[in-house]
C-alpha cells in the first residue's frame, strides 16, 4: 500500500481535529497557569479510574462497595470478590477503554447531546450510591450537573466538540498516568500503586505490569482511531481500488 492510498483511507479532517485537540491538551496541561483549566477534567479522569475498578468487580462476580476521590486527584475503590487481576487492571485500562468508546461514539454521528446527558445522569447515580467522601460526592454531582446542562443547552456542534474533548482527554490522561506509573514502579517502589498490588498478587515485577498496561492502552488508542476514522469505501470503484491496493 502506498502512502497516498493510506492517507486517503482516513477521514482526514476528523483525524486532524482529534490530533489538534490532543496536542493542545498535552501542551496546556503542562503549563502552570493553565493547569486549573484542566483540573475538572483530571478529577473526571479519577472518577473513571475508580469506577473502572468497581464495575470490573461487578462484571466478574464481585461487589462494588464504595469509592472516594480526593482533591489531589488520588482515589480509592473498595471492592469484594471478583477476579482480582481484572479488577486491579481495570483502573487504567478502563479509563483508556472509556476514552476509546467515547471517541468512536463521537465519530459515528450519535447525538452528542444525549450522550452528555446520559453520562451526567449515570455519574450522578453512582455518586449517590457509592461515593463516600464529601469531595467525591460534591465534585461528582457538580460534574454530573454540568454534563447534563451541557447536553441540554449546547448546540450540536459545541456538544460534539465537548464529547470529543472528553474522549481525547480521557485517553491521554490514562496514558499520562501510566507513564507516571512506570516511573513510580521503577524509582519509587515503596509507593503503593495498582502495579505494586498486582506485583504482590502475581509475583511479577510492578514495572512489567505498568509497561503491559501502557502497551494495551496504546493499542486501544490505535484501534479506536481505526474504528472511528477509517474511511470505508462506498462505491464499487473505491472498493475495487482499495482491494487492489491491499494486495500490493
Amino acid at each position: 500500500m502506498t502512502m497516498a492510498h493510506f492517507v486517503r483511507g482516513w477521514r482526514q479532517r476528523e483525524v486532524l481535529i482529534t490530533l489538534g485537540l490532543a496536542l493542545v491538551s498535552v501542551l496546556l496541561w503542562r503549563v502552570a497557569w493553565a493547569g486549573w483549566l484542566f483540573y475538572p477534567f483530571h478529577v473526571f479522569g479519577t472518577f473513571v479510574h475508580e469506577l473502572g475498578h468497581g464495575f470490573a468487580a461487578m462484571a466478574t462476580g464481585g461487589r462494588f462497595l464504595q469509592f472516594v476521590v480526593r482533591p489531589d486527584l488520588s482515589g480509592t475503590a473498595t471492592t469484594a470478590g471478583g477476579v482480582r487481576w481484572v479488577v486491579v487492571s481495570a483502573g487504567y485500562l478502563g479509563s483508556a477503554l472509556f476514552g476509546g468508546v467515547l471517541l468512536i461514539i463521537s465519530a459515528w454521528g450519535v447525538s452528542a447531546r444525549r450522550v452528555l446527558v446520559g453520562l451526567g445522569a449515570a455519574l450522578a447515580l453512582v455518586c449517590l450510591w457509592y461515593a463516600r467522601n464529601l469531595f467525591g460526592f460534591a465534585a461528582g454531582l457538580l460534574m454530573a450537573a454540568g454534563l447534563m446542562v451541557a447536553g441540554r443547552r449546547l448546540d450540536d456542534r459545541w456538544a460534539s466538540g465537548l464529547l470529543l474533548f472528553l474522549a481525547v482527554h480521557s485517553m491521554l490522561d490514562a496514558l499520562d498516568s501510566l507513564f507516571d506509573l512506570v516511573k513510580l514502579s521503577t524509582h519509587h517502589r515503596h509507593v503503593l500503586t495498582d502495579a505494586q498490588t498486582m506485583a504482590q498478587y502475581t509475583m511479577v515485577p510492578a514495572v512489567l505490569w505498568a509497561l503491559l498496561w501502557c502497551g494495551l492502552a496504546i493499542a486501544m488508542l490505535v484501534v479506536s482511531l481505526n474504528i472511528a476514522y477509517r474511511r470505508v469505501p462506498t462505491t464499487v470503484e473505491e472498493r475495487r481500488t482499495w482491494s487492489d491496493t491491499m494486495r500490493r
